[in-house]
């Protein structure tokens, strides 16, 4: 018989939107993984390493002690467990390769992980041990989007490092009690984002009215801005028997990243609008149907400072922005335009971060069913061109601890099914270089079947590093 659990409290709009899209295969792992290098002694392969860094990150976030009820429903809900093996969250895997390329291996691992679902009936997460040496390992963190964003794989490997780097007063035990420290409290309330009834009917017009009537008063069908002219690929599909996801990783040196950085300050731009500029390069060279003008990307925004958040606290705390890049044909350094849609898109998803009314993720309140609202996505248009997710810089203060140093972040997540056809997931570490991920959903891109969509994402990853080359 399964030991009690206590139930916590229900999911709110935006958390059971992420419910719905896994309870019907949409979407499994979210992944933020790191490499942990250790000066001493430790056996990274042992399962008991880790038993303490993962009892401190057990006690100090509470969704990580909870399972979702109700999840196929639409008033799933939050429930505690009474206790967690954390073997049962411990995993290994082996590449033969792994030494002499580790970042394919890494990636590998990665793609393997963003497939599989979880486990009914313990919390939604697990770490996955992929040794690259004997005294480094890459241990990626793979979680539920039920229970966080990307921002809380970032705070759930400061948790595990300062744990690692403790020395424990007695052996460390597979189980682990929860404590009672409550659920954060959900982002998206009537209180904290209040809708203006303008804004709250423009979809709602737009929706029955003809388009010619749409464009006259400028109505926005969405949050998005996709226009005739948009690329969205292929309508949204979805095959459960044959349904997967693909993955290149590629990395980005310290010292042009960091070039790349203190120029975009002089354009009062940052990373991200400089990265912008280089993705719709490249998917302007892939993409050669010349009816498409624009891409419209929708880029994660970390909502935590709006509401005087701790970037420490695991929660789903996100929205997110979408920007209009036109196509462009540019070769060599930025323009001049290029730079003023660098600094626009930075000026854009500032604002954003701190920008409550009137927030796109506080219209998931009036959907009546999430389920429905999920499953009635498919055969329609995507939203967006891309999805931009950067998870920022993890500062693991290497200086000051010799004993394990994080030397690499890591950032994969499944294709969107119900949203745009391919992902762009960033990471970085302090001083270290930045690390990135491109996933999609084979036939999503409609440029050709599995194999040509590789090459083509092939050549968008070549086109962005030779910007990085001509920039820096």
């Amino acid at each position: 018989m399964p030991a009690k659990t206590e139930f916590l409290r229900y999911a709110s709009p935006n958390e059971m939107r992420t419910i719905a899209r896994e309870d019907v295969g949409y979407y499994n792992a979210v992944v933020i993984g790191a490499v942990y290098d250790f000066a001493d002694g430790v056996n990274v392969k042992s399962p008991s390493a880790y038993f303490h860094p993962l009892k401190r990150c057990i006690e100090e976030h509470p969704f990580f002690c909870v399972t979702v009820g109700d999840r196929n429903t639409d008033k799933g809900f939050y429930e505690r467990v009474a206790s967690i093996n954390v073997e049962q969250h411990i995993s290994f895997v082996e590449d033969k390769n792994a030494e002499t390329d580790s970042l394919e291996a890494i990636a590998r691992s990665l793609e393997t992980e963003i497939d599989r679902p979880f486990v009914a009936g313990i919390p939604p997460w697990r770490i996955v041990i992929l040794p690259l040496g004997p005294s480094q390992c890459h241990v990626a963190f793979s979680f539920s989007h039920t229970i966080g964003d990307g921002i809380t794989g970032v705070a759930f490997h400061k948790t595990f490092l300062a744990g690692l780097r403790e020395t424990p007063s007695s052996e460390p035990s597979s189980i682990v009690t929860p404590t009672d420290k409550p659920l954060p409290e959900p982002f998206d309330t009537a209180e904290r984002l209040p809708i203006s009834w303008s804004f709250l009917l423009a979809p709602v017009l737009a929706e029955y009215m003809p388009y010619f009537l749409v464009r006259l008063f400028g109505l926005r069908v969405s949050a998005s801005y996709v226009d005739e002219g948009t690329w969205t690929a292929a309508p949204i599909f979805f095959n459960p028997e044959t349904y997967h996801n693909k993955l290149k990783i590629r990395q980005i040196e310290a010292s042009q990243v960091n070039k790349v950085i203190q120029l975009a300050r002089t354009h009062d731009a940052r990373l991200s609008g400089v990265m912008h500029q280089l993705i719709t390069r490249a998917l302007s060279k892939a993409v050669q149907d010349n009816n498409v003008t624009n891409f419209v990307a929708q880029t994660a925004i970390n909502m935590r400072r709006s509401i005087g958040m701790s970037n420490d606290v695991a929660s789903d705390i996100v929205s997110g922005s979408y920007t209009i890049h036109l196509r462009s044909a540019a070769t060599g350094p930025l323009t001049e335009q290029e730079w003023a849609s660098a600094a626009e898109a930075t000026k854009e998803f500032a604002m954003t971060s701190t920008k409550l009314e009137d927030n796109a993720i506080g219209l998931l309140r009036y959907v009546p069913s999430m389920r429905k609202w999920t499953l009635g996505k498919i055969g329609k248009k995507r939203d967006s061109s891309y999805e931009f997710s950067n998870v920022g810089v993890f500062d693991g203060d290497n200086a000051n601890n010799d004993k394990v140093k994080v030397s690499k972040m890591t950032f994969a997540q499944p294709g969107h099914v119900g949203g745009c056809p391919i992902c762009f997931n960033i990471a970085s570490v302090k001083n270290g270089d930045l690390v990135y991920t491109v996933t999609w959903q084979p036939g999503a891109l409609r440029l050709g079947d599995e194999a040509a969509e590789e090459r083509i994402v092939e050549e968008i990853c070549d086109q962005v590093q030779r910007g990085f080359n001509e920039i820096a």
